[in-house]
């Protein structure tokens, strides 16, 4: 028994020293990168089929493979031994095993259609010896990948603006739809028209607040984001303190790639994967941010940093077209503002009335002067009949009154600003007095009207020839009396006013008027008022509605005004019967 023992036991020590001198044989075997080097280092060394094999120890040091310590037998497993007496001293054929270590991007790229094509085209695209990590490759660097094989020029002849798209993407912006793309923004000093340096963290360092970094210096809610309001405020402090061209710089880069190349996404010619609100490279933006290592880091920035809204656009030089076009958050965003600021609108949109109606007349008239000589020679003015008296003196009165309650008016919106009539409550006083006169006034204009029955006569057209006489009046006055052209025929059957005079006025006194007068009968005495005033809506409705509608009838005053200046012309120089006839 104890030699049945001894016998096992001698057994055992035998196969593990077998184990040990067969591994230790297997790793003297084992080629090392030194004895690649041999050959491979030299410059004039060639494959049988005439293609160099030199390999660059420097640089492929700094490769992503060399400064992993990966030596040259981990992908060409297939070479375990070296013999010196061949010309070849190796095995022939031996391909890399990229997959072993690339296995999620192998099995991205056996779905494109690249490996259709070939299926060595790893070490065709990336030169395995030399390739860096892909964040560490610039945007050109990438592009020159997908350049060794594909003619830009001849494939890319639909697109528009093609130098410009090739200076701010790589291929695969648009080329792989499941890669990930972003926006990276540098912060880079332009001062002179030769530099486009990034600034380091040395020059940043006079920028940065006493007992903070540069990221809290940035980012001053300690969020972790980038607003529109931090990133412009630090930038403007920058230029304002001592570079005075610091600015913005921009790429939209590739931040992890996809090999999934099918032949959908490569002929794609869709223009709204950049060109909208879900444009891919919007998930992230990112600043890059100087350490003082030498070093990089990156934080995201909001969206909105894209959008100018009036401070200095520091990414001048981009611009996505249709970046600025109103969308419906932007409308939300709007509607948000006018309920803040509530009825304080109706003062700015009044104001751009009045400035849009004034701007309109004096266009108008300078055209008017600038072709007084086409209408001198050969035409003459039709002459209209003088008004009876009492229109004549209504005319004047209401004339007078409409002036007075504009500027009383004005101080009334404006009593700080503007006071016209030393104080608010002369220009109260002035107001309601102005208003109940012009009351009374209208009442005698309507009454005298319908009592010589003229309304018709003097103020209505007939709904059959509205659209076509309309169209004619316009025609005439944006054309036809610049260069002296006769009064159209068909409308001068209109006594006193013609076709667009009598919508004119007969939408100021019967619709404008009336409205001013009944609201502001309502606002002369509130509190006996205040039923009717809460049945409309309110105090505040009602203010509105006067508001609105003297900001209306103000500008209808400035129309006014400027239509009774203009003449009639007509091209005959026989006496013609008189517009009024």
């Amino acid at each position: 028994m104890k030699k049945l023992r001894a016998s096992s036991a001698g057994v055992g020590a035998s196969v593990l020293l077998l184990i040990i001198v067969f591994a230790w044989r297997c790793e003297a075997s084992r080629v090392s990168n030194d004895e690649c080097i041999e050959c491979h280092g030299r410059e004039d060394i060639q494959s049988s089929r005439g293609k160099n094999r030199f390999i660059d120890v420097s640089r492929f040091a700094l490769s992503a493979h060399g400064k992993k310590k990966i030596g040259c037998v981990s992908c060409h497993d297939g070479i375990v031994s070296i013999s010196r007496l061949s010309q070849i001293p190796h095995q022939r054929g031996i391909e890399p095993k990229c997959r072993e270590c690339h296995e999620r991007v192998s099995n991205e790229y056996e779905k494109s259609l690249h490996y259709q094509v070939s299926k060595k085209i790893c070490y065709s695209c990336h030169n395995p010896h030399y390739s860096v990590s892909f964040r560490d490759m610039s945007g050109d660097q990438r592009k020159n990948i997908c350049l060794k094989c594909h003619d830009t020029s001849r494939t890319h002849r639909w697109l528009p603006q093609k130098e410009l798209h090739f200076n701010y993407l790589e291929c695969t912006s648009c080329h792989s739809l499941n890669a990930q793309i972003g926006m990276l923004i540098f912060m880079v000093d332009k001062g002179e028209a030769s530099s486009d340096n990034i600034l380091n963290y040395k020059q940043l360092v006079p920028f940065i607040e006493h007992g903070k970094d540069l990221v809290e210096t940035l980012d001053k809610d300690c969020n972790g984001r980038l607003s529109e309001t931090e990133l412009y405020s630090f930038m403007k402090m920058v230029q304002e303190n001592g570079i005075s061209g610091a600015t913005l710089d921009l790429r939209i880069l590739v931040l992890r790639p996809n090999h999934d190349y099918s032949k959908k996404v490569e002929h794609t010619q869709d223009c709204t994967l950049c060109h909208s609100k879900g444009a891919r490279f919007y998930s992230k933006i990112l600043l890059e941010i100087p350490e003082s290592d030498g070093g990089f880091r990156t934080l995201p920035v909001d969206k909105d940093f894209l959008i100018f809204r009036g401070q200095r656009p520091f990414i001048g030089d981009f611009y996505l077209l249709g970046e600025s076009k109103i969308r419906k958050e932007d409308l939300d965003d709007v509607l948000e503002v006018i309920k803040r600021i509530g009825f304080k609108w109706l003062d700015l949109i009044g104001g751009c009335l009045i400035l849009f109606t004034l701007a309109s007349v004096c266009f108008h008239a300078m055209l008017m002067f600038l072709t007084r000589k086409l209408r001198r020679r050969s035409q003459r003015v039709e002459q209209r009949e003088p008004l009876p008296v009492p229109i004549q003196v209504w005319h004047w009165l209401h004339g007078l009154g409409m002036v007075l309650l504009v500027m009383t008016g004005i101080q009334l919106r404006l009593p700080d600003s503007v006071p016209i009539f030393a104080n608010f409550l002369n220009a109260v006083n002035l107001h309601n007095l102005t208003g109940t006169v012009l009351i009374c006034d209208y009442f005698f204009w309507f009454s005298y009207h319908a009592w010589k029955k003229e309304f018709k006569s003097r103020f209505f057209i007939l709904p059959a020839d509205f659209f076509k006489d309309i169209a004619q009046m316009l025609h005439y006055y944006g054309y036809l009396i610049f260069i002296g052209e006769s009064f159209p025929k068909s409308c001068r059957h209109y006594s006193a006013f013609d076709p667009m005079e009598r919508v004119f006025f007969l939408t100021t006194m019967l619709v404008i008027v009336p409205i001013q007068i009944v609201t502001g009968v309502l606002l002369l005495n509130m509190h006996s008022m205040m039923p009717v005033i809460r049945a409309i809506g309110g105090l505040r409705v009602v203010d509105a509605i006067h508001l609105v509608f003297a900001y209306v009838f103000t500008s209808s005053m400035l129309v006014h005004v400027y239509f009774h200046t203009l003449k009639k012309y007509r091209s005959s120089r026989k006496r013609l019967p008189s517009l009024e006839s």
